[in-house]
């Protein structure tokens, strides 16, 4: 496995138990030691969230290390800059959830979307019905059946929420769906958007779906789609 693939997957989820990436550490002390310290960086990040932190200081703090984190990795590739806007959103979200005891995943959501296009999937295999579902499982939900042009299911963090990822390829272009755990601490908006993306979410009984395109797309059809296979156990 090369570094870049390994890092890739190492940035999406520090926390991984795939085999091939602990392989991958195994056989490779650099790739040992970065995991190594994204782990401990995931590891403070949370341990950060649980701190009572003055409103005065988190805010000056925190947003110009979120300033300063986009500005340093802004001029390395599209698919750097976007693991480091990532890490930006994430610091500012924090503050949203200390300051108003909240989480608004809609800016995560549009900051994943920026790789997109180059995401892959982790395993080597097709992604198939069974696959999306056993992926599904752990938010008690499943598919009745496949939706036409799924390319990815990962899980990812939004935050520090587990999500699943599915990316997928539409006659509009690339649009992601986001399957988060439903909790009353996140934030949802109905519709969101930056200069190049907009973003929907649907309210499910056990789950809630965010829906993420190119700002020209429509993405009723999206939304309809998945609110139409999607299945919740009792």
């Amino acid at each position: 496995m090369d570094d870049l693939e390994f890092r890739r997957r190492i940035y999406a989820d520090p926390e991984t138990t795939d085999s091939d990436l602990i392989a991958a550490a195994n056989a490779d002390e650099k790739k040992r030691s970065f995991w190594h310290e994204q782990k401990q960086m995931d590891k403070k990040l949370k341990q950060a969230l649980k701190v009572e932190v003055p409103d005065d200081l988190a805010s000056k703090l925190i947003w110009q290390q979120s300033a300063d984190e986009f500005n340093r990795y802004k001029k390395r590739s599209r698919w750097y800059m976007a693991v480091a806007a990532s890490v930006a959103f994430t610091i500012g979200i924090s503050i949203t959830m200390w300051n108003q005891g909240s989480v608004d995943l809609s800016g995560q959501a549009l900051a994943h979307m920026q790789y997109a296009e180059v995401e892959e999937a982790h395993s080597l295999l097709p992604v198939d019905l069974n696959m999306v579902n056993a992926k599904l499982a752990s938010f008690g939900a499943s598919f009745s059946d496949m939706i036409e042009g799924i390319e990815v299911a990962n899980y990812c963090h939004l935050n520090t929420v587990r999500s699943l990822h599915l990316i997928i390829d539409t006659p509009q272009g690339k649009m992601s769906v986001f399957v988060v755990p439903k909790d009353e601490h996140m934030e949802l908006p109905s519709y969101f958007e930056d200069n190049r993306f907009h973003g929907e979410s649907i309210k499910m009984r056990q789950a809630n779906v965010i829906v993420v395109g190119d700002k020209r797309a429509d993405l009723t059809e999206m939304k309809e789609a998945v609110a139409k296979r999607m299945q919740f156990t009792a």
